[in-house]
C-alpha cells in the first residue's frame, strides 16, 4: 500500500473511534488484559498520536530513548469524556504532521534507520488492532477488513512487529511459515527449518499473530512452535 492509504486508513480509525459514545469509555477490552476503552483511546492518544510525530523529526541512527525524549508527555492523564477530547487533539495534529513529511524523509524506526512511510503503515496497523480491540469489547460488528489492508497488517506483523517482539522479550522460536488463503504470498517467520504452518483470512491470521483470537486460522505441524509466535506480543507487551 502507498503511503497516502496508510494515512486515509488510519484517519478512518481515528474517525471510527471519535464516533463512539463517551459512555462506553469504561467498557471493559478483553484483548487487553486489566484495559478499559478509556485506556485504549489514552494510549494512543499520547503513545501513538503524541508520539510517533517525535520520531520523524528524530536522527535515523537514534537510539528509542533519544528519539523519544522530548515528548511532550502529560503530567495528569485525563479522564472521562475529556480522553476523548485529547484523542482528537493528538491525533488530528499527527495526522496534519504525517500529511506534511515526505515519507522517504529519513528518521529512527523501531528496525534502526529508516524513513517516515514506516511510521505512517505502523499508526494505521496500529489503530485497525485496537480498533478490533474495541469491536470484540463493546459487542459490536464490522465487517471484515478489506483483503488490501488485511493482507498489508499481516505483512507488517511478520516483517516488522513479531520479530521486533521476539527481541524485545528476549525469545526464539522454531520458524513458522504463514499462508495468507487466497493469495499466492507465503510468509516466515523465524529461521531455519519451517516446524509450523499457520494458514487462514487475513483478518484471522491478522487477530491470531497478535495474541487476539485464533478463530478461523488453521495449524499445521508443530503447534508449541505456532502457539510460541501467537503468544510473542503477550511475552513482550503484556498483550497490548
Amino acid at each position: 500500500m502507498a503511503p497516502s492509504q496508510h494515512i486515509d486508513w488510519l484517519v478512518e480509525n481515528t474517525d471510527w473511534f471519535l464516533e463512539l459514545p463517551a459512555s462506553s469509555l469504561t467498557s471493559e477490552i478483553p484483548a487487553c488484559p486489566g484495559w478499559t476503552l478509556e485506556n485504549v483511546v489514552t494510549h494512543l492518544a499520547y503513545g501513538l498520536g503524541l508520539g510517533y510525530p517525535h520520531a520523524l523529526r528524530a536522527a535515523p541512527d537514534s537510539t528509542a530513548a533519544e528519539a523519544f525524549a522530548n515528548v511532550p508527555w502529560p503530567t495528569d492523564m485525563p479522564v472521562g469524556p475529556a480522553v476523548f477530547t485529547e484523542f482528537e487533539r493528538t491525533m488530528r495534529e499527527c495526522i496534519e504532521t504525517f500529511r506534511h513529511t515526505d515519507p522517504g524523509t529519513p528518521c529512527f524506526t523501531y528496525q534502526g534507520p529508516g524513513a517516515a512511510a514506516f511510521w505512517f503503515r505502523r499508526a494505521a496497523i496500529e489503530t485497525t488492532l485496537h480498533r478490533m480491540d474495541a469491536v470484540e469489547g463493546l459487542g459490536l460488528s464490522e465487517p471484515q477488513l478489506a483483503d488490501e489492508r488485511a493482507g498489508d497488517a499481516v505483512a507488517e506483523t511478520v516483517e516488522f512487529a513479531l520479530p521486533y517482539a521476539a527481541q524485545m522479550s528476549e525469545t526464539s522460536a522454531s520458524a513458522v511459515a504463514i499462508r495468507v488463503a487466497g493469495s499466492s504470498t507465503e510468509f516466515q517467520l523465524g529461521f531455519g527449518p519451517v516446524a509450523a504452518e499457520i494458514a487462514g483470512d487475513a483478518t484471522s491470521l491478522l487477530a491470531a499473530l497478535w495474541g487476539r483470537s485464533k478463530d478461523g486460522v488453521e495449524i499445521n505441524g508443530d503447534p508449541g512452535a505456532a502457539s510460541a509466535w501467537m503468544s510473542m506480543v503477550e511475552r513482550a507487551f503484556a498483550g497490548r
